[in-house]
C-alpha cells in the first residue's frame, strides 16, 4: 500500500473542523499530532446518502447546516472521496509563521506526506483491526527543515505513539465497562 490517494487526504471543510474542535493531540517534535478516531458505526452523523449520492452532515440537521454553509444554494454534495475509502485521513499544515517561503512550506509538506506513505501499512492494518477511522493531522512546528531521514525517523514515532495512545484508550474504555 506504497500510494497517498486522493482519498486518504483530508480536505472536507467539515472534517476538518471536527478534527481540530473535537480531536486529542500529543508533541513528538517536531510535529503537533492531532487526531480524531470515528468507529465504523459512527459515520453515520457525519455523511448521509440521498439518491446515491453523498452529502455532507446528518439529514436531520440540514436546515441548520445549510444556513452556516450556504443560505442560497443547495445542501453541500460531496465527492466520491470525502467517504471513508481507507482508515485514515490525514493532512499536513506548516505555519506561514515558521516559514514565509511557499516554496519551504511545500518541501515540508512534500517530505511529511512521502515520510507517511511509505511508513503507513502498520497503522492501517492496526485501524482495520479494530474497525476504526482515523483523521489525522501534523501541525509542523520547528523553524527549520529537517532532513528526510530525521522526518521518516519522526513520522515512524509518531504513528507507533498513535497506535499506543489508541491501543491504551481501548484498554481503558474496556476496563471501565466490565
Amino acid at each position: 500500500m506504497q500510494t497517498f490517494r486522493k482519498s486518504e487526504r483530508l480536505c472536507t471543510f467539515r472534517l476538518k473542523e471536527l478534527l481540530f474542535s473535537q480531536g486529542q493531540g500529543f508533541f513528538v517534535y517536531p510535529f503537533r499530532i492531532v487526531y480524531y478516531l470515528i468507529s465504523e458505526d459512527n459515520l453515520e452523523p457525519l455523511f448521509y446518502k440521498d439518491d446515491g449520492m453523498i452529502y455532507e452532515g446528518n439529514a436531520e440537521q440540514l436546515p441548520e447546516l445549510m444556513a452556516r454553509q450556504n443560505p442560497s444554494g443547495p445542501h453541500r454534495q460531496l465527492p466520491p472521496t470525502a467517504f471513508f475509502h481507507q482508515p485514515a485521513k490525514m493532512m499536513v499544515s506548516v505555519p506561514r509563521k515558521n516559514f514565509k517561503k511557499a516554496t519551504d512550506r511545500n518541501r515540508i509538506k512534500r517530505l511529511v506526506k512521502e515520510s507517511y506513505r511509505k511508513n503507513k501499512s502498520d497503522f492501517y492494518t492496526f485501524l482495520k483491526s479494530r474497525d476504526l477511522r482515523c483523521l489525522l493531522a501534523f501541525v509542523y512546528t520547528a523553524s527549520e527543515i529537517l532532513p528526510y531521514s530525521e522526518t521518516e525517523n519522526k513520522i515512524k514515532l509518531t504513528l507507533q505513539k498513535l497506535r499506543d495512545e489508541i491501543a491504551a484508550r481501548e484498554q481503558a474504555k474496556n476496563g471501565a465497562g466490565e
